[in-house]
Protein backbone atom coordinates (compact mmCIF):
# COMPACT_ATOMS: atom_id res chain seq x y z
CA UNK A 1 0.00 0.00 0.00
CA UNK A 2 1.04 3.62 -0.74
CA UNK A 3 0.53 6.09 1.64
CA UNK A 4 0.31 9.75 -0.01
CA UNK A 5 3.09 12.44 2.29
CA UNK A 6 1.79 15.58 3.55
CA UNK A 7 4.23 17.33 4.95
CA UNK A 8 2.27 20.11 6.57
CA UNK A 9 -0.35 17.59 8.31
CA UNK A 10 2.97 15.60 9.33
CA UNK A 11 4.18 18.91 10.93
CA UNK A 12 0.92 19.82 12.07
CA UNK A 13 0.43 16.26 13.72
CA UNK A 14 4.18 16.99 15.40
CA UNK A 15 3.27 20.07 16.96
CA UNK A 16 -0.05 18.90 18.64
CA UNK A 17 2.27 15.78 19.75
CA UNK A 18 4.35 18.68 21.52
CA UNK A 19 1.99 20.20 22.72
CA UNK A 20 0.68 17.84 24.86
CA UNK A 21 4.11 17.87 26.94
CA UNK A 22 3.96 21.30 27.47
CA UNK A 23 1.30 23.30 30.36
CA UNK A 24 -1.24 25.13 28.60
CA UNK A 25 0.08 28.40 28.22
CA UNK A 26 3.02 27.59 26.34
CA UNK A 27 1.14 25.32 23.51
CA UNK A 28 1.65 26.89 20.40
CA UNK A 29 2.02 23.85 18.45
CA UNK A 30 -1.17 24.97 15.97
CA UNK A 31 0.40 28.20 15.73
CA UNK A 32 4.12 27.48 15.06
CA UNK A 33 3.66 26.09 11.30
CA UNK A 34 1.55 29.30 10.71
CA UNK A 35 3.96 31.34 12.35
CA UNK A 36 7.29 29.85 10.59
CA UNK A 37 4.93 30.26 7.00
CA UNK A 38 4.50 34.07 8.24
CA UNK A 39 1.18 34.16 6.16
CA UNK A 40 -2.61 33.06 6.79
CA UNK A 41 -5.25 30.87 4.70
CA UNK A 42 -4.88 32.16 1.51
CA UNK A 43 -7.60 30.97 -1.90
CA UNK A 44 -6.98 32.00 -5.70
CA UNK A 45 -9.19 30.64 -8.13
CA UNK A 46 -10.12 31.89 -11.89
CA UNK A 47 -13.50 32.14 -13.71
CA UNK A 48 -14.02 32.75 -17.35
CA UNK A 49 -13.26 36.42 -16.86
CA UNK A 50 -11.58 37.20 -13.83
CA UNK A 51 -9.32 35.50 -10.57
CA UNK A 52 -10.60 35.96 -7.50
CA UNK A 53 -8.20 35.99 -4.35
CA UNK A 54 -9.66 35.29 -0.67
CA UNK A 55 -7.51 35.81 1.93
CA UNK A 56 -8.03 35.34 6.03
CA UNK A 57 -6.87 38.41 7.59
CA UNK A 58 -8.74 38.26 11.09
CA UNK A 59 -8.79 41.81 13.13
CA UNK A 60 -7.69 43.83 10.09
CA UNK A 61 -9.45 47.38 8.99
CA UNK A 62 -9.27 48.66 5.15
CA UNK A 63 -6.15 50.74 6.59
CA UNK A 64 -4.35 47.42 7.90
CA UNK A 65 -4.12 46.37 4.17
CA UNK A 66 -1.89 46.44 1.59
CA UNK A 67 -2.22 45.11 -1.70
CA UNK A 68 0.21 45.66 -4.82
CA UNK A 69 0.25 44.45 -8.34
CA UNK A 70 3.34 43.83 -10.22
CA UNK A 71 3.35 42.41 -13.82
CA UNK A 72 1.79 38.75 -12.53
CA UNK A 73 2.36 38.91 -9.13
CA UNK A 74 -0.01 39.89 -6.38
CA UNK A 75 1.47 40.95 -3.17
CA UNK A 76 -0.66 41.37 0.11
CA UNK A 77 0.81 42.77 3.74
CA UNK A 78 -2.04 43.01 6.77
CA UNK A 79 -1.46 43.68 9.82
CA UNK A 80 -3.58 40.74 11.65
CA UNK A 81 -4.78 40.31 15.07
CA UNK A 82 -5.02 42.60 17.29
CA UNK A 83 -3.08 44.13 20.95
CA UNK A 84 -3.83 44.53 24.01
CA UNK A 85 -3.96 47.96 25.87
CA UNK A 86 -0.33 48.76 27.45
CA UNK A 87 -1.96 48.85 30.76
CA UNK A 88 -3.82 45.37 30.46
CA UNK A 89 -0.85 43.66 28.65
CA UNK A 90 1.56 44.56 31.66
CA UNK A 91 -1.21 42.90 34.15
CA UNK A 92 -2.11 40.15 31.99
CA UNK A 93 -1.24 36.39 32.90
CA UNK A 94 -1.99 34.29 29.92
CA UNK A 95 -3.34 31.16 29.94
CA UNK A 96 -4.30 30.34 26.11
CA UNK A 97 -2.60 32.36 23.73
CA UNK A 98 -3.15 30.91 20.11
CA UNK A 99 -4.65 34.18 18.30
CA UNK A 100 -1.62 35.26 16.07
CA UNK A 101 -1.19 39.20 16.09
CA UNK A 102 1.22 41.00 13.71
CA UNK A 103 2.22 41.60 10.00
CA UNK A 104 1.82 38.98 7.00
CA UNK A 105 2.52 38.90 3.88
CA UNK A 106 1.98 37.35 0.99
CA UNK A 107 3.16 37.33 -3.03
CA UNK A 108 1.38 35.01 -5.03
CA UNK A 109 2.01 34.42 -8.63
CA UNK A 110 -1.18 35.03 -11.04
CA UNK A 111 -1.89 32.36 -13.85
CA UNK A 112 -2.69 34.67 -16.19
CA UNK A 113 -2.58 38.69 -16.54
CA UNK A 114 -4.82 40.91 -15.26
CA UNK A 115 -6.12 44.77 -15.54
CA UNK A 116 -4.44 46.52 -12.76
CA UNK A 117 -6.50 49.29 -13.36
CA UNK A 118 -9.75 46.98 -12.38
CA UNK A 119 -8.62 45.26 -9.46
CA UNK A 120 -10.86 45.97 -6.53
CA UNK A 121 -11.00 44.71 -3.10
CA UNK A 122 -13.36 44.20 -0.22
CA UNK A 123 -13.05 43.28 2.82
CA UNK A 124 -16.13 41.19 5.41
CA UNK A 125 -16.00 39.28 8.50
CA UNK A 126 -11.97 39.13 8.38
CA UNK A 127 -12.34 37.50 4.98
CA UNK A 128 -10.71 40.01 2.58
CA UNK A 129 -11.84 39.09 -1.35
CA UNK A 130 -9.61 40.58 -4.21
CA UNK A 131 -11.20 40.51 -7.82
CA UNK A 132 -8.89 40.92 -10.92
CA UNK A 133 -10.46 40.91 -14.20
CA UNK A 134 -8.65 39.33 -16.81
CA UNK A 135 -7.60 41.56 -19.68
CA UNK A 136 -9.37 41.34 -22.95
CA UNK A 137 -6.83 39.04 -25.06
CA UNK A 138 -6.68 36.48 -22.53
CA UNK A 139 -10.30 36.36 -21.64
CA UNK A 140 -11.67 33.34 -24.09
CA UNK A 141 -13.58 34.46 -27.52
CA UNK A 142 -15.72 32.49 -29.80
CA UNK A 143 -14.81 32.14 -32.99
CA UNK A 144 -17.79 32.17 -35.94
CA UNK A 145 -17.09 29.57 -38.40
CA UNK A 146 -18.92 30.58 -42.12
CA UNK A 147 -18.93 28.58 -45.20
CA UNK A 148 -17.15 29.33 -48.57
CA UNK A 149 -20.13 29.05 -50.65
CA UNK A 150 -23.79 27.44 -50.88
CA UNK A 151 -22.84 24.67 -53.06
CA UNK A 152 -19.76 23.09 -51.01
Amino acid sequence: MIERWRPRADIERMFEEMDRLLPPPFRRGRLLPRMLGGHEAVDLYETPDRLVVKALVPGSRPEDIDISIDQRSLTLRARIGYTLPEEEAESATWHVREIMSGEVQETITLPVTVDPDQVSATLEDGVLTITLPKTPEIRGRRIPVTTRGAGR
